[in-house]
């Protein structure tokens, strides 16, 4: 039969040093776990927010920001870019000195609509309705409802005339 061993008691000074030891490691593991779970936010955030930059009712708002910062600079082969129908053919036939002229009038009468926010888009299919709040510089606080259609044509928004029957 073995013989018993003394165990040597253990002072108080070594078992504080000794939790301090599980302590310190514990707070490692949960800083550590801190900053994987901050970017896994990360993450999933800039997915949600690049899904969201792509959404077709995100598009058509960068198609009415193209169309009314082309109005408001006076960006003829934009206002091109950007529109199709009645608009289209407009700036299409439109000399660039002659757009120049209707600019720069518009522009010194402060006439040219400025959007200064979005309120409603709807989609469906390959037509959109936006509904806009929007001003003049002539009379910043006088605003007034735009609405805007747009079409998909070729996989890229444009702006439009209404659809008859709409």
């Amino acid at each position: 039969m073995a013989q018993p061993q003394r165990v040597p008691a253990v002072d108080a000074g070594s078992e504080a040093k000794a939790g301090a030891g599980s302590k310190k490691k514990l707070l490692i593991v949960a800083g550590a776990a801190v900053v994987v779970l901050a970017v896994v936010i990360g993450v999933v955030a800039g997915v949600m927010k690049h899904n969201s930059d792509s959404s077709p009712e995100a598009l058509v708002q960068k198609t009415i920001t193209a169309y009314t910062d082309a109005l408001n600079s006076g960006n003829l082969d934009t206002l091109r870019a950007v529109t199709c129908g009645a608009p289209h053919d407009f700036y299409q036939k439109i000399s660039a000195d002659q757009f120049t002229s209707v600019y720069r009038t518009s522009k010194d009468q402060k006439s040219i609509p400025l959007v200064k926010r979005v309120d409603a888009i709807q989609v469906t299919g390959d037509t959109a309705i936006a509904q806009a709040t929007v001003y003049t510089e002539a009379d910043p606080s006088k605003t007034s409802a735009r609405t805007f259609d747009l079409r998909n044509e070729g996989g890229s928004w444009k702006v439009c005339d209404p659809q008859p029957g709409k």
